[in-house]
């Protein structure tokens, strides 16, 4: 999925009781995310109440004001853009976590001269991204519990995962989820669990200077054997050797254990 924008500007607000959105007419859409309170705010004749965790986003060339103050301390994330809206949903509710994580980069961004107003359009596009999947998928759509089941496996790959594990988890049947990934996965789920394995030691591997036998243990191998049988069968090298295909005989980056001993 891919979104032809340009980002214009971006900010965010902490608004008073009584606040209301200025009345305008740009040639920008805007996108406001409320993150605490409710806005009301009106389009052309259309009136609309956003709510603590839902977007909004207002097309361009339509007049866009608060119809009403609003309530209670109200505070809100929002950025102007141009290009094609395609099939944004008019209003939502994404994920919060991420939308707040995703505009504190954004605001980041634009406030600091070394990055480029490339570096703020693509955080827009994931934002915008966030904003297509939060409407694309509902909890009774299929595409919906496999994504779910792929965030969970990758935040529990610091551990031996079964798809029995999965299963229960979700109170899935196995053969259902078995089948399902194996419609959107060509190796299934049994080798969509061990990539995301693999990918968490590859991380530790290359951001930090833990050592092998540390990062064992924090991706949940009870000793180094198994976890230099498994890497090796997966990447074909030894956890030591990848990390030396990558530094050489430089150290990996600070933010870990010693590397003394790495093996």
């Amino acid at each position: 999925m891919s979104f032809d924008v340009k980002y214009a500007v971006c900010g965010n607000t902490s608004a008073p009781t009584g606040w209301a959105h200025p009345s305008s007419s740009t040639e920008t859409h805007e996108l406001i995310y409320c993150r605490r309170g409710r806005i009301y705010i009106a389009e052309g004749f259309d009136r609309f109440v956003v709510s603590s965790g839902e977007v909004i986003i207002l097309p361009a060339g339509t007049r866009r004001y608060g119809y009403r103050g609003c309530d209670a301390p109200t505070e809100l994330y929002w950025v102007h853009f141009s290009g094609e809206l395609g099939t944004l949903p008019h209003i939502s509710c994404p994920d919060g976590e991420r939308l707040n994580r995703l505009f504190a980069d954004l605001i980041y961004y634009s406030r600091t001269p070394e990055y480029e107003d490339e570096a703020c359009r693509c955080v827009l596009c994931l934002i915008l991204y966030e904003l297509q999947r939060a409407s694309a998928v509902g909890e009774d759509d299929p595409n919906a519990r496999l994504y779910a089941m792929c965030e969970w496996i990758a935040e529990n790959s610091n551990r031996r995962l079964r798809v029995c594990d999965v299963a229960s988890h979700f109170s899935y049947n196995e053969d259902y989820i078995t089948r399902l990934f194996k419609r959107h996965y060509k190796g299934g789920i049994k080798a969509y669990i061990d990539s995301a394995r693999i990918k968490r030691i590859r991380g530790l591997l290359l951001s930090t200077n833990m050592r092998i036998c540390d990062i064992a243990e924090a991706c949940g191998f009870p000793d180094s054997k198994g976890f230099q049988k498994f890497f090796k069968y997966h990447e074909g090298v030894s956890a030591t050797e990848f990390r030396e295909l990558y530094f050489g005989n430089a150290k990996p980056p600070a933010g870990g254990d010693d590397a003394k001993g790495s093996e």
